[in-house]
């Protein structure tokens, strides 16, 4: 558990060490076909407060935008890879809340029941032969989405799953197997959230990409260059069934190179800069897994022994150390054993491994 607890640590100590500096940067605005057009300097932000108001006045005094560029091109947002154990915990901790342990506790009563294939696994990629279509017709069966699940068979907009990196040679990605409704026996609400979150991840695999307009808009002020950017989403595809990604239109009025335009707005806006948070549990479970510490099997298992060892506790679902926690890795960096950091841990799981 200690590697784990260096993570939640180092991410104290950095929080607590940040030192907030202020920067400034210019707006731009612009209202055109009833819409408001925001334009991001392209320097970003300054850190010197008196360079920043010398380009802001010279774009005042110029006061007139030239458009430099106007393109527009197709973009696909990518469905999602197959599901394998690490991919449901973090899913499940950032859109239903659950812990890894819990998730993988409803996880595998799912399973044993008949509900879900097996929920430790590494892989994935489907095999060639699997029956996407019967797994599809299945769904059809549920009140919520299984109008979506006809439309993949009947009106063509099956599309096999994206093949990931991760094959263990000994299970399928996680998928639903049987359909479970609200009046199955020994099942609960938390059981059928989890449930739906897999059929839906499933069905999105099975769907097409999201497919998009984006458009991007370059001006220049005096010296000074701004853009702004725009999306026009064209088919939802996968996104109409997986509620837990979002792209979202984003209006961009008509522009034309060489066009010229007086701004709304010209402002230089003051800010800090600020630490990032701690560690949600799905942020932690992505550390882990980089760095090589613990296994589909183990993960959920490390992180519990930290709460309940006293390391750390959850604080609106992101990980604080405990007063032992913070001793604990502190005295072990004074001593310089580096029982805290990912390396040792990834080296021995890495020689266990060979060994297997």
């Amino acid at each position: 558990q200690f590697p784990t607890l260096g993570f939640i640590v180092d991410r104290h100590f950095y929080i607590q060490n940040f030192v907030a500096e202020p920067f400034w940067k210019i707006e731009v605005s612009y209202m055109k076909e009833k819409a408001k057009v925001s334009f991001l300097w392209k320097r970003g932000r300054l850190f010197d407060k008196y360079s920043c108001a010398m380009l802001c006045e010279d774009c005042v005094e110029v006061g007139r935008a030239t458009v430099i560029n106007a393109t527009g091109q197709r973009r696909n947002k990518a469905k999602p890879l197959p599901l394998n154990t690490i991919a449901l915990q973090k899913l499940a901790s950032s859109h239903l809340r659950f812990s890894a342990g819990k998730t993988m506790e409803l996880a595998e009563q799912l399973y044993q029941q008949g509900y879900l294939s097996y929920p430790r696994t590494e892989t994935t990629v489907f095999n060639q032969d699997t029956d996407f279509a019967g797994l599809i017709r299945i769904q059809t069966d549920s009140p919520i989405w299984g109008q979506y699940a006809t439309s993949l068979l009947q009106d063509g907009k099956f599309e096999r799953p994206r093949a990931g990196r991760e094959n263990d040679q000994s299970h399928p990605p996680i998928h639903p197997v049987q359909f479970v409704g609200h009046t199955a026996a020994k099942i609960t609400d938390q059981h059928l959230r989890l449930y739906e979150l897999v059929a839906r991840h499933f069905l999105a695999c099975c769907s097409r990409d999201a497919i998009g307009q984006q458009s991007r808009v370059d001006i220049e002020i005096g010296t000074e260059q701004f853009f702004s950017t725009g999306l026009m989403v064209q088919e939802k595809n996968y996104l109409e069934i997986y509620k837990y990604d979002r792209w979202s239109d984003r209006a961009m009025p008509t522009f034309s190179r060489g066009e010229v335009f007086t701004p709304t707005s010209i402002n230089m806006t003051e800010n800090r800069t600020a630490p990032p948070q701690h560690l949600t549990e799905s942020e932690l479970i992505e550390l882990m897994d980089k760095n090589g510490i613990g296994t589909d099997a183990t993960i959920a298992q490390h992180i519990e022994k930290m709460g309940e060892r006293k390391y750390a506790f959850k604080e609106h679902n992101r990980f604080v150390p405990t007063k032992l926690g913070l001793a604990l890795v502190s005295a072990y960096d004074e001593i310089e054993l580096n029982l805290t950091t990912p390396q040792l841990r990834a080296k021995l799981e890495q020689e266990l491994n060979r060994i297997c």
